[in-house]
């Protein structure tokens, strides 16, 4: 089982006038991601990842406070990496207790790879709200399972 997170809502590009990379959280990502807290209790956590973007380290931030769990950059998780390479990542046994957070154009990304390759347990492309995330239990039976925790609050 691991959780793949979309980075909650950061704002409008356009009126951001710094690298995007370093764009923050808006006041309703920040509420969205310690949203995520709550929303992950119960699940066994071992390893917060996040993508190069600010606003991914950011989302991930209050659950690492509340899990006493360090957050570690993952270049995979990056818009311009390999979706291939991001698959096999998930795919590998050391995915298990680990949360991805990334972009949506990822997410996205991500589908197509995995559909070819019979991935049912990648979620689809453009099913994953800002600030949302995806519980994936790849072992459950008799198939895998998808479990979506839509962003609270909304967009």
């Amino acid at each position: 089982m691991f959780v793949l997170v979309r980075h909650a809502h950061a704002g409008e590009k356009k009126n951001w006038h710094g690298p995007d990379a370093d764009r923050p959280l808006s006041t309703l990502g920040y509420w969205q991601a310690r949203s995520l807290v709550t929303a992950l209790d119960g699940v066994e956590l071992r390893a917060l990842f996040a993508g190069p973007a600010a606003r991914c380290r950011q989302t991930l931030l209050p659950l690492a406070e509340a899990r006493g769990l360090r957050i570690d950059d993952h270049p995979l998780l990056g818009v311009d990496a390999s979706p291939d390479e991001l698959l096999t990542v998930l795919a590998a046994a050391e995915a298990d207790g680990v949360v991805f957070c990334t972009h949506g154009e990822v997410l996205d990304t991500l589908a197509e790879p995995a559909r070819s390759r019979g991935a049912v347990w990648v979620p689809p492309a453009a099913s994953t709200a800002k600030g949302g995330a995806w519980i994936v239990d790849r072992h459950a039976d008799p198939a895998p399972t998808l479990q979506y925790l839509p962003p609270t609050p909304p967009n």
